[in-house]
């Protein structure tokens, strides 16, 4: 029971978050999930992959609701989604493929480095203006960008959203449109994320009661649901903050981020 209330909470938070900063519900499931499966009788050595896996799930669930919110909006760059999914969605298969077999503490140190350089870039002004024009960026560019993030989305349990908010923003797209994209574009990477994990789970062998491979039904429903619920309050939230207001809301969450990656 305390489990599941925790888990509720956890995705109320991770739905605003993700609504309103394109990134979130993976920030808050992730550690907690690792944290808290252990006490629902999950093998400790089996819950940091079982976190991804149920992570990327929940992410998938939430951001249905949260890209329907946003493209109503016209907040969802189209064109820019057709680019860019097929690259991550490769991205993502390689780096669940890797993530199992090279060093999780190299993997990790290099995503928190990645994470706050970005971080300082945003708080600096180093990422081009909200306001500005749209950078004229090749679909080389987009594809290959697509492809890095979600390969590192794949070793942190997200879509990638917490580095493709920031590569859509440095092209010049606002904010609001760069939080709007992400959220689509991760949407079937983290569907594909989840499937994968779940597959190398029955793969190894995980049997445990409430999991199908590394995929954590209840904690998957729990948090799921309440994130869903709460994601179009935060999508809407967006669309009415200043864009420089959101860039340095989303910097302030990347930080925490990389240090909890980095420490694992």
């Amino acid at each position: 029971m305390v489990g599941a209330l925790i888990f509720v909470a956890g995705g109320v938070a991770g739905g605003l978050m993700l609504g309103a900063l394109g990134v979130g519900t993976a920030l808050i499931a992730v550690p907690l999930l690792t944290l808290v499966l252990p006490w629902l009788g999950v093998p400790t050595a089996d819950a940091p992959l079982t976190a991804l896996a149920t992570s990327m799930a929940v992410v998938a669930l939430t951001s249905v609701a949260s890209v329907l919110s946003h493209h109503r909006m016209g907040n969802v760059l189209w064109p820019v989604f057709r680019v860019t999914v097929p690259a991550s969605l490769a991205g993502v298969v390689v780096g669940g493929v890797v993530a199992t077999q090279l060093p999780a503490s190299a993997l990790r140190l290099l995503v928190a480095l990645f994470l706050l350089h970005t971080a300082w870039r945003m708080l600096t002004g180093g990422a081009t203006s909200g306001a500005a024009a749209p950078a004229a960026a090749s679909t080389t560019r987009y594809r290959l960008g697509g492809a890095a993030i979600g390969l590192a989305g794949s070793f942190i349990g997200a879509g990638g959203g917490v580095l493709m908010v920031p590569f859509l923003s440095g092209r010049g797209h606002p904010m609001v449109r760069a939080v709007a994209t992400s959220t689509a574009i991760g949407l079937p990477v983290t569907v594909a994320g989840a499937l994968l994990y779940t597959g190398l789970g029955l793969r190894d062998g995980v049997d445990l009661p409430g999991q199908i491979g590394y995929l954590h039904i209840p904690a998957l429903l729990e948090i799921g649901v309440a994130s869903a619920l709460c994601a179009p309050l935060g999508a809407r939230l967006s669309s009415r903050l200043p864009g420089a207001l959101l860039k340095r809301l989303f910097a302030g969450l990347l930080i925490p981020l990389a240090l909890k990656i980095a420490l694992g």
